[in-house]
C-alpha cells in the first residue's frame, strides 16, 4: 500500500483507485472548519486515513473525515490521533457512509486523545449512517491523560518536566507513525507532530 501525504486545506475529496494510505498532519491554527473526504467507487479499493496533530497552548481544530462507501467490497479505517495542551480544544466529526449498494464494506474510525495540559476541551462524534447488509461499521475513542508516573519517572532520570512530556507525546504519536509505509510520508509526519 502506498502512503501519501495531504496537504493542508480546508476541504479535500478523494475518490481512491487503489489501495492508499492517506496522512493529514493538523495544521496548529485552524479558522475554519476542515473537510476530508473519501469516496469509494471502484470495488475492492482498502485505504486508510491517518490524521495526526499536537494542538499546542490556545490552539484548534475543527475537522470532519468521511469515508463514503457507494459500491461493494471497500475498506477504511480512520485513525484521528490528537495531543491537547493548555487551552487547546479539538472538535472531531468522524462519518462513515455505507449506500444501500455497498455490501460487505468494512469501516472503522478510531480517535485517540492524549491531554498533556488543563483548561482543554475535546469533543468526539461518530457518526454511522449503513443502509446496506452484509457490512461491519464501528468506532472506538479513547481520551487519557500524561501519567504524574511517567513524568516522574523521567525527571528522576534527569529530563525537565518538559522534555520528559515531550518524550511521552512523541511515543503516543510513534505507536501511529511507525505504521506509515512510505519512508519520506512517514518521517515528514514524525517532524510535523514534533513542531
Amino acid at each position: 500500500m502506498k502512503s501519501l501525504l495531504l496537504e493542508q486545506n480546508k476541504n479535500i475529496s478523494i475518490s481512491p483507485v487503489e489501495d492508499t494510505q492517506y496522512v493529514y498532519v493538523l495544521p496548529g491554527v485552524s479558522t475554519e472548519p476542515t473537510n476530508l473526504e473519501l469516496n469509494f467507487e471502484k470495488e475492492g479499493v482498502t485505504c486508510e486515513i491517518i490524521v495526526l496533530g499536537k494542538m499546542h497552548e490556545g490552539q484548534s481544530v475543527e475537522l470532519t473525515t468521511i469515508s463514503r462507501h457507494l459500491v461493494p467490497n471497500t475498506s477504511c479505517v480512520t485513525n484521528y490521533y490528537v495531543a491537547l495542551e493548555d487551552g487547546s480544544s479539538s472538535n472531531y466529526v468522524g462519518k462513515i457512509i455505507i449506500a444501500k449498494k455497498a455490501f460487505q464494506t468494512n469501516s472503522y474510525l478510531n480517535n485517540k486523545t492524549l491531554v498533556i495540559g488543563e483548561g482543554t476541551k475535546n469533543i468526539t462524534r461518530p457518526i454511522l449512517e449503513i443502509e446496506a447488509d452484509d457490512v461491519k461499521a464501528s468506532h472506538g475513542a479513547t481520551t487519557g491523560r500524561v501519567r504524574g508516573d511517567d513524568i516522574y519517572y523521567l525527571t528522576s532520570r534527569g529530563l525537565t518536566k518538559k522534555e520528559a512530556e515531550e518524550l511521552v507525546v512523541e511515543g503516543f504519536f510513534e505507536s501511529m507513525v511507525e505504521k506509515i509505509e512510505t519512508g519520506d510520508v512517514r518521517e515528514k509526519a514524525r517532524a510535523g507532530v514534533k513542531s
